[in-house]
């Protein structure tokens, strides 16, 4: 589209749900994209956690590259120059289609594009211009934007959008390029994470302080934390702007500095850091990664989100047949019992 935003004022400002609806429509109806609108899902309680899953047949996973520097579960994580290089000119990020580019120029260092092979109907992605590594620490910057992008859609249509990032190499993500993602939750879909923080007022985490530490939902069987975020209507000035900036980065590096401490429990301080990011207006969750994958069901930040997507209806039966619970447990660390009284050495790893 051409489309340039210079200014999170501009972005705030601008109706985002109605371009990206416009580029998807005239995408799909164009063969620019690989999505089946008639897609099978259902609805499940988990008997063990008591949260509520999605699970859905998504035909186009199947046809969705895999370009990555390293694969899961690789002892040698030391990524090859040679591999790189290929991984980048296979990169289609650096030079999206135009037919999938929602706002071409974003702050200068950025794009919004539509994801070629959506889990969902209007799924879009934030992605750097310039090449980027997708095990790459988020900046402040991108944090604002992923919350000011959830905010305005939520401001301009009727629909609940989350967005998420998937970091290391066991996080379940397929492009190496540094990309960040929103999808829209389905139609009367309630998270687990939005129930645990209603009520709960925005806080700096503290860990020797017994009610700052981050919110756990202990019926889960992996280890998570939620912490809530400040909301703003709008910014009435530049240094609420910025103190929205401080916050998120604040609290992500709490929340960063916590999984470093659970990959030293578990004796992983060789391996990278591997996690998914979540986040809604109101809440940021991590999740530690310690596979990609449990036997061949493989899982990024969406089935701890509470949506299992699925290239079949036999994987969709094994994970009947295994259990939500114990897939994500396998993909994550386990809970412990007390899990949010545990506290950790917030200065030393």
């Amino acid at each position: 589209m051409g489309l340039k935003i210079d200014t999170l004022k501009e972005l705030r400002e601008l109706n985002l749900f109605d371009i990206v609806k416009d580029v998807f429509d005239k995408a799909l109806k164009n063969g620019d994209l690989i999505y089946d609108e008639n897609i099978e899902f259902e609805r499940v309680t988990d008997p063990e956690s008591e949260i509520e899953n999605e699970i859905k047949i998504v035909s186009g996973l199947s046809k969705r590259p895999n370009n990555r520097a390293s694969e899961p579960g690789n002892k040698d994580e030391e990524i090859n120059e040679d591999k790189l290089n290929e991984v980048i000119e296979k990169n289609p990020f650096l030079k999206p289609e135009i037919e999938l580019t929602v706002i071409d120029s974003l702050l200068g260092n950025y794009r919004l594009i539509l994801n070629k092979f959506p889990n969902t109907k209007y799924h879009f992605l934030l992605v750097t211009k310039e090449f980027e590594k997708q095990d790459t620490l988020l900046k402040p910057i991108e944090l604002q934007l992923m919350h000011t992008i959830l905010d305005n859609l939520k401001k301009v249509s009727n629909k609940e959008y989350f967005s998420f990032f998937n970091s290391g190499s066991e996080s379940g993500y397929s492009q190496f390029h540094k990309h960040i993602q929103f999808m829209m939750l389905p139609d009367g879909f309630c998270t687990y994470q939005s129930n645990v923080v209603r009520g709960v007022n925005y806080f700096i985490p503290k860990e020797i302080i017994e009610n700052r530490r981050p919110i756990v939902y202990e019926k889960a069987s992996y280890k998570h934390y939620i912490l809530k975020l400040k909301e703003y209507d709008m910014y009435e000035n530049e240094e609420q702007e910025e103190d929205e900036r401080d916050s998120l980065a604040i609290l992500y590096m709490y929340l960063i500095k916590r999984i470093m401490n659970i990959f030293k429990e578990f004796d992983m301080e060789d391996k990278k850091l591997s996690y998914n990011l979540l986040m809604m207006s109101n809440w940021m969750m991590i999740i530690p990664r310690r596979s990609a994958k449990f036997e061949d069901i493989w899982q990024n930040s969406l089935g701890f989100m509470g949506l299992f997507c699925v290239k079949n209806k036999e994987l969709r039966d094994k994970v009947m047949n295994i259990g939500i619970s114990k897939i994500l447990q396998e993909c994550g660390f386990p809970m412990e019992e007390g899990e949010r009284d545990i506290v950790y050495n917030e200065y030393g790893y």
